[in-house]
């Protein structure tokens, strides 16, 4: 798709031929040297040099000092990530949401992940007198919460190097874990076992079950969690019911996103 400078008086000509860089980007054509996109967008040098050097320093470029070539950065999947968990997935999964909610009878939420925080989006309460309540768009830190521990297990590798580069390891709880290389062993498992266990390590007394929610390209968008308090998320009952449960669920939704893998 092109963006076409359009003649109105409010556009900005400098931010319009910016998006035109950004949208040069596909996955055939993922890097370009300087030279390649004045050639490609029909402007000159000092122009594109401008431009590329405002999108690096904004972070949404990278530049690699060998082949001069710039990206894309993980800074417009995070955008893509807003985007899609609040229009399109939202639609898609409440009604799976409030499956899982009504025969669990428990609370059931789905988040994002914003610059390394979780940020949640939707919830289902609990219809049980005792019960847990998580305000929408409430920000959670990813290292204590089933959601952000399910979508941070599967980060690609740069992904997953920024983040450990850029948090502190805030202790919520006795059971928060705040040592990078134990949280690094931890994630492994939970990608290999394709659920995220908060055992009380952000409330006390609270544990939730999480899992991610993947789109067509494979790629983690969200996640999703069921939770409730300690008396009645026994670990026998999480480990015969609901880690099941809320996987499936998570899957469900993943493949209404045109997410193919079995």
């Amino acid at each position: 798709m092109e963006i076409v400078l359009p003649k109105n008086r409010y556009s900005i000509n400098s931010i319009l031929r910016a998006l035109r860089i950004l949208d040069s980007f596909t996955f055939e054509e993922s890097a370009y040297t300087n030279k390649e996109l004045a050639k490609k967008l029909g402007l000159n040098k000092s122009t594109i040099t401008a431009l590329l050097s405002s999108l690096e320093e904004g972070g949404f470029l990278e530049k690699d000092e060998k082949t001069r070539e710039y990206r894309l950065t993980y800074k417009l999947y995070q955008l893509g990530c807003v985007y899609i968990s609040q229009i399109d997935l939202r639609k898609v999964a409440i009604p799976l949401l409030t499956e899982l909610a009504v025969s669990s009878n428990e609370t059931v939420n789905i988040g994002y992940l914003n610059k390394y925080t979780v940020f949640n989006i939707e919830s289902i309460e609990s219809s049980q007198p005792v019960g847990i309540r998580i305000f929408s768009d409430a920000p959670t830190d990813a290292h204590g919460s089933a959601m952000g521990k399910a979508i941070l297990a599967h980060l690609d590798k740069k992904g997953i190097d920024e983040y450990f580069n850029t948090v502190e390891l805030t202790r919520h709880t006795p059971n928060t874990i705040t040592s990078k290389e134990e949280l690094r062993d931890h994630l492994s498992r939970v990608r290999e076992n394709g659920f995220a266990l908060d055992d009380m390590e952000l409330w006390d007394d609270v544990r939730c079950v999480g899992a991610p929610i993947f789109n067509g390209d494979s790629k983690v968008i969200a996640a999703i969690s069921l939770s409730g308090p300690v008396f009645r998320m026994t670990r026998e009952k999480i480990e015969k019911e609901y880690i099941s449960a809320v996987k499936n669920t998570a899957f469900k939704i993943s493949q209404k996103l045109g997410y193919l893998k079995s």
